[in-house]
């Protein structure tokens, strides 16, 4: 997956997602770990919780994907019965045996943790950024702090608490702000954070959602946003390389992170591109500094009067990180369009599915239509992880609609 960064490394990866922060909700099967199944060459490693489906391994074989030989992949033992994967793994010894006398050069997470530092220690294998540096990073306080530093345009906040918080509240509406958001420090995909435009609702948002916080962030809701753009880059020691820009997709709330749309519509938007790339150089520059080095995408903001706005760095492997890939080993440097979504049916297998919808389904390398990302929990609670490839964005959403036509 990185092997063009580290050529002739030995590497394993764990898309481990429950090892980040605010995830403990979820059900153990929801771990989506095999996404980056198609992503994964001849001589790469990986540990998943259970096996690959056979038709699905087979459906991205037959496209080119997922190269990697069936002895280079190992599995957890019982991970069900533990908080992660990760953890499931520590507690299998003979796996960690295994996996020691494999004598890899680095283990590639999805986010570095303490338990993906221990588990490095124990194979002899190296973290490309240490877990303290990558859990400061990912703190949300601590990012703006670091956007002050380097002098670029933070919202209106404060890092608070339970004593502090009302009293924050108020201030920030003073200054304008019709809503105020709350920001568990660390959180994914929307996770912990709370829009609140009432006062009587702000003390049981407090009760329900902070009451176990030493500090949250509590900032002012900036409204008439227009795009959410997400730039991804992988920073090494020598060398800051961007990866693609796309603007996330949220919910009716607009908080909650539901897919990306690629091209980004900042690619008609020269000078706020611009400016984008410019505070990017600075985070990035920070980050390569701090031996925070890996994939990083920054979130922003931008709003319909051209302001623009760092929301919080994502020191690890993003959600559009997959397709962003896949679609690059799919169709090269061609220009293509592309929208990574969430889609919800009654449960059933995989080859129940593709033989229900084959028709909007990319057959060949180079084709456009639906392709399959995540799969894992479709036997389970009928819901998928999908990407429509296009031409046009026109014709991304005509994948899409024929698709939902089928169901």
């Amino acid at each position: 997956m990185f092997s063009k960064f580290f050529p002739g490394s030995k590497n394993l990866y764990l898309n481990d997602r429950h090892e980040e922060a605010d995830t403990h909700k979820e059900d153990r099967r929801k771990l989506y770990d095999k996404r980056i199944l198609p992503l994964l060459e001849e001589n790469n490693f990986t540990i998943f919780g259970e096996k690959i489906d056979p038709f699905l391994w087979d459906y991205y074989q037959s496209l080119g994907l997922a190269k990697i030989k069936p002895k280079n992949i190992f599995y957890a033992d019982s991970y069900l019965k533990y908080p992660s994967l990760t953890k499931a793994i520590l507690a299998d010894e003979p796996l960690i045996k295994k996996l020691k006398q494999e004598k890899f050069n680095f283990l590639f997470p999805f986010i570095e943790s303490w338990d993906t530092g221990t588990l490095a220690q124990k194979i002899n294998a190296f973290l490309f950024r240490s877990a303290d540096l990558t859990d400061w990073i990912n703190n949300k306080s601590n990012y703006k702090q670091v956007l002050k530093e380097l002098e670029l345009p933070t919202i209106p906040g404060y890092q608070t608490n339970l004593e502090k918080a009302e009293r924050h509240f108020k201030e920030l509406k003073k200054l304008g702000f019709k809503k105020v958001v709350l920001k568990k420090e660390r959180s994914v995909s929307g996770f912990g954070i709370f829009v609140i435009e009432k006062e009587e609702d702000f003390s049981p948002c407090l009760k329900d959602n902070f009451s176990e916080q030493k500090s949250f962030v509590l900032e002012g809701f900036i409204e008439n946003v227009e795009y959410r753009p997400n730039f991804q880059y992988f920073i090494t020691e020598n060398n800051i390389e961007f990866i693609i820009a796309t603007d996330q997709l949220l919910e009716k709330d607009e908080v909650s992170y539901y897919g990306n749309l690629y091209p980004s519509f900042l690619a008609k938007k020269p000078a706020v591109w611009k400016t984008i790339n410019e505070i990017s150089e600075k985070i990035c520059d920070y980050l390569q500094a701090k031996r925070i080095f890996g994939l990083a995408g920054i979130d922003y903001i931008v709003t319909k009067q051209g302001k623009v706005y760092s929301t919080e760095v994502n020191a690890r492997i993003n959600g559009s990180t997959f397709p962003a890939l896949i679609i690059e080993k799919l169709f090269g440097n061609e220009k293509i369009c592309w929208k990574f979504f969430t889609f919800n049916v009654k449960p059933m297998s995989f080859r129940e599915f593709i033989g229900k919808s084959r028709k909007v389904f990319i057959k060949k390398k180079g084709d456009f239509g639906i392709f399959p990302i995540g799969a894992d929990v479709l036997d389970f609670n009928g819901e998928l992880q999908l990407m429509s490839a296009g031409k046009s964005r026109k014709e991304v959403n005509e994948y899409i609609n024929k698709l939902k036509s089928l169901f």
